[in-house]
C-alpha cells in the first residue's frame, strides 16, 4: 500500500519518503526507523491510492512528535 512518511530536515528540506507497508501498523513500524534515523522532531503519516512524489498529498493518517511519539487519527 502507498504509506508516505514525511518530515523536514534542518528546517529547510521537505522529504516525502514512500514505506513498502501492507497496512497502517507495518507503516507505523517502518516510518518509526525512519524518523528516528533522520533525527527529526516531527513527522507526518500519509496514505495515498497511487503512488505521487508530491509532498501535502494523501490523507493524514498519523503524525509524530519526538516527545509525544505517533498519535494515529
Amino acid at each position: 500500500m502507498p504509506f508516505y512518511v514525511e518530515y523536514t530536515v534542518n528546517q529547510n528540506a521537505d522529504i516525502r519518503s514512500a514505506l513498502d507497508a501492507a497496512d497502517r501498523e507495518e507503516a507505523l513500524s517502518r516510518a518509526t526507523d525512519t524518523v528516528r534515523e533522520a533525527g527529526c522532531r516531527a513527522a507526518l503519516l500519509r496514505f495515498e491510492a497511487t503512488a505521487s512524489t508530491s509532498f501535502g498529498q494523501g490523507v493524514l493518517v498519523a503524525r509524530y512528535s519526538e516527545t509525544v511519539g505517533w498519535e494515529t487519527l
